[in-house]
């Protein structure tokens, strides 16, 4: 892989750190973090953990950005026994015995067994080429193992030395599977939620709906109940374990905070207690609830996007994905072993909680006050409020481009919270969103809810990523999953609430989407996101390009303008357009590609260009334009690794220095406020709108646009700083390329240079 050795030194020292006290974190959506518990830090997106025979010895699957590797701990201490560096793996560990575990082996298409003695890694079943190894379970009697394939949609046992017994295909995108006791097999498929029931000899004997992209599987003390974490459902449905497998109850575990819509809590883990109830991790809220009797009676607050639970006695045990938050990476250089680990993939971290199962008991958990107060209460909003149905705006420009910090572009603006010396593309490069921040208002405390680009998607167009696509993107990322899939409309990536377009449909609000998330019609790369978005059908511009690094985002706001004004003669511009603008994103150094700075800078002017045509159009007096980065992955920020460029362009935009905390959800609630459609999740349900970004003393003047103050079509040489490793890059997808080489390449062009 191509960043393994530089990796190996900088997580040798996570592996290593000790336990530590939980401590308060504030995420990007203003919830905060105050776990319960002692912790030790692993790697990226830790997401499987198992018990040893014993139970004194804890096995971690990090299955991240970073390399896979597996953590040994030991129970009572957390103190890390021993780290195996692993070709691939995803999903939870399994123990053979004391000294062997098994785990689904990814892009290794096969089980992987782990000799913990050793740390000799053996290839145990093979699901045969491309079915990308996602899950395995071992049988009661410990006899058999089964595996699933996320790519091939199939499920196949085998002996315990690895023969193969049978074979069958299951739903698309299988997620999770268990034996039960007289060693039946029960198969989970996010993509059609549905769980199938094999017998012994391999014949599917019933497959049962479930909740929507069901996540997780766990089989009762009695051995008569499967339960499944339905993950977009937020519920738990269970079922019994005999034919005709009939379903039990469907659970709600989504809290709903007296917030007009709770969808978003992601149970994505379970576990059973001896007494039969249930503890799940509630992933997209960042608790644990405890499920008795067919209710939750208790919550209590973990980590950042816990994703996996075991329990051994009085005691539990979590893996928080992403750990304690935001970090800072003002000296974000990739590739040098100093600074790679800042690169936000690599800087989001997770941990491994141990937390007392009598936590559940205190008065704060049973009374849910203690996960309560981590949640941003509902704004209180003047009836009079410029964002409302009815008020001043009744039309919204939604912008969309693609991963700046703030302190790449506005970091030299003064008296804002900027850093001059990280501002690569700062006012002569980016002459006009400087303008539009000065005049309109510099939002220097906004931050993107995602880290990339893959989850940063979904979070502008749904104020949620999933847990499909929370799970998949690290090791897209990393390099061990080609396929991307997180913008291609198909479930299981599309969210309970759907997209914003999909809001606009429910809610009569008529919209043009133009270019996010449609395909790309004149580009080479025609299978890309296939127009399965099926809310966007009749409703863009077939002829505006969506992703292409080689088409001119002028191009692409020449034709918005078109369309525009043909608006404007027949006076029926839509209430909502989705506009999306993404060659800030760059090529990096590739040769004969425009240089970064001209990238950045005719992304720059094609943003001016429309906020200039809308200021001089009658539709000025009614409208506020909102621009957004998806992520802010590809640069340096002094503040957080999170915190990006928002803007804000209206006659009635207050103006100044805006230091009230945003995220990407603000945005959307704002939209939604704006419009009269109602929230796509909790989070943007409890997200502070831009209240205080706007006033009702209107300034109609137009804007005029800022003319380049570089060259804008300047090209790449031939020979130079990155142009080699720029070669080897794929601009045919977002994020495709290597990210940390595209960042060095920028920082080696403009780190040092202004």
């Amino acid at each position: 892989m191509w960043y393994r050795t530089i990796l190996a030194a900088a997580f040798f020292g996570l592996a290593c750190t000790a336990a530590a006290p939980s401590g308060g974190h504030r995420l990007p959506n203003s919830w905060h973090l105050l776990p319960v518990g002692a912790s030790v830090g692993v790697g990226t997106m830790p997401q499987g953990i198992a018990l040893s025979p014993g139970g004194t010895r804890i096995a971690v699957l990090d299955a991240g950005a970073a390399p896979a590797s597996l953590h040994i701990l030991n129970g009572a201490s957390l103190r890390s026994l021993r780290v195996v560096q692993l070709p691939d793996a995803f999903g939870t560990p399994i123990w053979l015995d004391r000294r062997t575990v098994a785990i689904a082996g990814g892009k290794s298409d096969a089980i992987l067994r782990i000799d913990l003695r050793s740390g000799k890694i053996a290839t145990l079943g093979s699901l045969g080429s491309g079915s990308w190894c996602a899950a395995v379970a071992l049988s009661p009697h410990r006899r058999r193992l089964a595996a699933i394939g996320d790519r091939s949609g199939r499920v196949v046992v085998f002996d315990i030395h690895g023969k193969t017994l049978w074979s069958a295909p299951v739903g698309a995108h299988p997620s999770a599977l268990a034996f039960a006791p007289d060693g039946s097999l029960a198969v989970l498929s996010r993509a059609s939620s549905t769980i199938d029931f094999f017998d012994r000899s391999g014949h599917r004997t019933m497959q049962r709906a479930t909740g929507a992209h069901p996540a997780a599987i766990a089989v009762a003390p009695s051995g008569n109940t499967f339960a499944v974490a339905a993950s977009d459902a937020g519920a738990i449905d269970t079922y019994s374990t005999h034919a005709p497998y009939r379903r039990i109850a469907e659970i709600s575990v989504a809290p709903h905070y007296g917030l007009g819509n709770h969808f978003g809590s992601s149970p994505d883990a379970l576990v059973f207690a001896p007494d039969g109830s249930i503890v799940v991790a509630l992933a997209g809220e960042n608790q644990l609830a405890l499920v008795r009797g067919g209710r939750v009676v208790a919550r209590i607050p973990v980590g950042w996007y816990p994703d996996a639970v075991a329990l051994a006695g009085n005691e539990l045990y979590v893996a928080d994905g992403k750990g304690n938050g935001m970090h800072a990476n003002p000296n974000f250089r990739p590739l040098e072993r100093a600074t790679y680990a800042q690169y936000v993939a690599i800087l989001t971290t997770g941990d491994l909680r141990r937390i007392s199962f009598a936590d559940f008991q205190r008065a704060d958990a049973r009374s849910s006050r203690a996960v309560r107060a981590l949640i941003p209460p509902p704004t209180k909003r003047s009836a009079e409020a410029i964002l409302r149905v009815g008020g001043p705006i009744r039309h919204v420009i939604y912008i969309i481009k693609e991963n700046r910090t703030y302190d790449q572009v506005l970091g030299d603006i003064k008296r804002a919270n900027g850093d001059a010396r990280l501002a690569w593309f700062g006012e002569r490069v980016t002459p006009n969103q400087h303008a539009i921040a000065r005049r309109f208002g510099i939002l220097d405390n906004a931050y993107t809810d995602a880290q990339v680009s893959a989850d940063g998607h979904n979070w502008t167009d749904a104020a949620f990523a999933n847990d499909y696509v929370e799970r998949f993107w690290p090791p897209n990322y990393g390099g061990r999953r080609s396929l991307y899939d997180f913008q291609n409309g198909a479930s299981p990536v599309v969210p309970q609430g759907g997209y914003l377009w999909d809001d606009a449909l429910r809610s009569g609000v008529s919209f043009r989407d133009y270019g996010e998330d449609t395909g790309v019609p004149k580009s080479t790369s025609p299978t890309y996101l296939a127009g399965n978005m099926a809310g966007l059908r009749g409703h863009f511009d077939p002829r505006y390009e969506g992703w292409n690094l080689n088409y001119s985002d002028l191009l692409r706001e020449a034709e918005w303008e078109r369309e525009f004004r043909s608006f404007v003669a027949t006076h029926s511009l839509p209430q909502l357009e989705i506009v999306y603008l993404p060659n800030d994103h760059t090529e990096a150094a590739r040769a004969g590609a425009l240089t970064p700075k001209a990238y950045v800078a005719q992304n720059d002017l094609a943003v001016g260009r429309l906020i200039a045509s809308l200021s001089h159009s009658p539709y000025w007096r009614s409208t506020a334009v909102f621009v957004v980065e998806d992520d802010a992955q590809n640069g340096p920020d002094h503040v957080s690794d999170q915190r990006s460029t928002f803007y804000v362009a209206s006659p009635y935009a207050r103006g100044g220095v805006d230091a009230q905390r945003y995220d990407t959800a603000s945005v959307l609630r704002s939209i939604e406020l704006i419009l009269g459609m109602r929230p796509l999740s909790i989070y943007d349900a409890s997200a502070r709108p831009l209240d205080a970004a706007f006033t009702r003393r209107a300034n109609f003047a137009p804007f005029n646009a800022v003319a380049p103050q570089s060259n804008i079509a300047a090209r790449n040489p031939r020979r130079g700083i990155g142009v080699r490793r720029s070669a080897a890059m794929n601009f045919a997808i977002p994020d495709a390329v290597n990210p940390t080489v595209a960042n060095d390449i920028l920082w080696d062009l403009y780190g040092g240079k202004r």
